[in-house]
């Protein structure tokens, strides 16, 4: 009868010396502020995708950090905007890939995160 050999561990460890732990203000948000939040950025995009223009339904969008927290972004309404599920998978995409946060993203401007001091319609 031959010996049983154990089988090779599927998943692999993460290095987790490289993730930057994340505190206080810079933690993601979540819950029902995130879906406050979520609500007050896709009325100030006007529902509209802030990198290709379309126009999404609230649910079938995606609040997103126009630079991430990883990368140094802050959960202010100036560095969220919102985008349609392709591009924020685009993006996202892009950042994992460079290790950065993405240049193409930050061609496009936040609407209304800074004119006539972040308030939409004057």
């Amino acid at each position: 009868m031959s010996k049983l050999k154990t089988l090779q561990p599927r998943l692999k460890a993460i290095d987790t010396r490289r993730l930057k732990p994340v505190y206080g203000e810079d933690r993601r948000v979540s819950g029902s502020a995130r879906v406050g939040l979520k609500r007050r950025v896709y009325v100030r995009d006007l529902g509209h995708c802030c990198m290709c223009d379309r126009v999404v339904d609230l649910c079938d969008s995606e609040l997103d950090h126009r630079i991430a927290l990883q990368f140094g972004g802050n959960n202010a309404e100036a560095n969220l905007w919102t985008l349609c599920i392709p591009c924020h998978a685009a993006k996202s995409a892009r950042e994992a890939s460079e290790g950065r946060p993405d240049d193409e993203a930050l061609k496009y401007p936040v609407p209304g995160a800074y004119d006539n001091g972040g308030i939409v319609g004057i």
